[in-house]
C-alpha cells in the first residue's frame, strides 16, 4: 500500500460523493476558497481513489478528518499516515480508529459526535423567519460579543463570513441567536452548518429554529446538500434538527492528539 499525496479535485470529490454527509466537510474543502489549506493523503486503485483522509491547515490547528466505513482505514494505512501528520491537531475520527493512534499519541476524548443531513425540505418552509437578516463583516464586533457571551469555546472563522451565509435573529436592536456556516462551496454544491447559537436567557423561544431555517433557505439557492456536527448528547439540538429534516447518517468522535515524548 502506498499512500499519496492527492491533488485530483475530480477523482477526490468521486471518492467523497459516494458517501457525501459523512464526508460533506470533505467535499466543500475542495472548494477554492479552502483548497490551499487542505491536503488529501489516499490510495489508489486503478484509476480510482481508494480510500483518503484529508487535513485542514486553516484553522488555530490543523485537523484530520479519517472518516471511513468499518475496517475501511486498515492498521497499514494508519501507520503511514501517521509519518505525515504534525506533532499535534485536532481530529474527527470514526469509531474505534483512534485506538491506532495511541501507540504514538496522547489521545484527549472531545466526545461522540453525530453526522447530520438534512433529508426532508419542506419543513423549514414552514418556519417563521421574521426578524432575520443577513449577517456581514460590518456587524463583526456584535458577533463576537454574542459568541463571548453564549459560545465562547466556538469555531466562528471571521473570514466565513464572506460567504454572506450567516443569518442573526435580532429584536429591539440587539442580537440575540447567529447561525453560519463552517464550510460553504457552490462549486461542489455542499454546505455545513455551525456556531449556531442563542443568547441564554432568550432560548427555548424558537430563535435558533428560526435563523437555521432561514440559512437553510439561503443555502439552497447556491446548494444541494445541507449539514452539520452536533454533539450526541446535545439533546435539544438534536430536537430541534430532527423537527426541521436533519436526520442522522453517521457517528464519530472528536479527539486532542499530541505526539508522545
Amino acid at each position: 500500500m502506498n499512500l499519496f499525496n492527492l491533488r485530483d479535485k475530480k477523482l477526490l470529490a468521486e471518492y467523497f460523493r459516494k458517501d457525501p454527509f459523512l464526508h460533506l466537510y470533505s467535499l466543500g474543502d475542495l472548494d477554492d476558497f479552502f483548497w490551499s489549506k487542505t491536503t488529501c493523503y489516499g490510495v489508489l486503485s486503478g484509476k480510482s481513489v481508494d480510500k483518503v483522509v484529508l487535513v485542514y491547515h486553516g484553522g488555530t490547528m490543523p485537523v484530520l478528518l479519517a472518516l471511513s466505513q468499518p475496517g475501511q482505514l486498515e492498521k497499514e494505512f494508519v501507520n503511514q499516515l501517521i509519518q505525515l501528520l504534525p506533532d499535534q491537531f485536532y481530529a474527527h475520527l470514526s469509531p474505534g480508529l483512534e485506538e491506532s493512534f495511541s501507540s504514538i499519541f496522547a489521545i484527549s476524548d472531545y466526545g461522540s459526535h453525530f453526522k447530520m443531513g438534512l433529508k426532508d425540505q419542506s419543513q423549514i418552509g414552514k418556519v417563521n423567519t421574521k426578524n432575520t437578516f443577513q449577517l456581514t463583516e460590518i456587524d463583526l464586533e456584535e458577533i463576537q460579543s454574542l459568541y463571548q457571551l453564549s459560545y465562547p469555546g466556538n469555531a466562528f472563522d471571521p473570514q466565513m463570513l464572506l460567504t454572506r451565509q450567516f443569518v442573526g435573529y435580532r429584536r429591539d436592536g440587539r442580537l440575540l441567536s447567529i447561525g453560519g456556516v463552517h464550510v460553504y462551496s457552490p462549486a461542489f454544491r455542499v454546505a455545513a452548518l455551525g456556531n449556531i447559537t442563542t443568547l441564554p436567557e432568550f432560548r427555548n423561544q424558537g430563535l435558533g429554529r428560526a435563523v437555521t431555517a432561514k440559512l437553510c433557505l439561503s443555502l439552497q439557492k447556491n446548494v444541494d446538500l445541507i449539514g452539520l456536527n452536533v454533539k450526541k448528547d446535545n439533546l435539544p439540538a438534536l430536537s430541534l434538527y430532527r423537527s426541521l429534516g436533519f436526520e442522522i447518517s453517521a457517528e464519530y468522535g472528536e479527539f486532542l492528539l499530541k505526539k508522545r515524548p
